[in-house]
């Protein structure tokens, strides 16, 4: 259940980043990644990173939410959710460096 609520928050995130943004004129007001940030922050849902997934044309989008991180996979040409794993913060960090691949093979790098 949680998987499948945290998917929705990274669809919609995901989504939002894509809606056209119409500013007031002469308001300030935030950017939407700003208040995309801040309801991530009122859900407990941090964003960790993003990268592109060449060889599988998907995004790869880590967050924590708690004390669990999880990668989700986004496919690039749908924006459907291909999968959503619970993985540790090392593991995301080392994904997100390039010193592990996107399979999860150490040595065989993204860089």
């Amino acid at each position: 259940m949680k998987k499948m609520i945290l998917s929705g928050v990274v669809l919609t995130t995901l989504s939002a980043f894509s809606v056209p943004s119409f500013a007031v004129k002469d308001a300030n007001i935030i950017s939407e990644q700003d208040a995309i940030k801040a309801a991530l922050a009122e859900v407990g849902v941090e964003v960790l990173g993003i990268r592109f997934d060449e060889p599988d044309s998907q995004w790869d989008v880590f967050v924590k939410s708690g004390e669990k991180a999880y990668e989700v996979e986004v496919d690039a040409a749908s924006g459907k959710i291909v999968a959503a794993e619970e993985e540790s913060l090392a593991e995301i960090k080392a994904e997100l460096s390039g010193d592990l691949s996107h399979e999860g093979v150490i040595g065989d790098v993204d860089k």
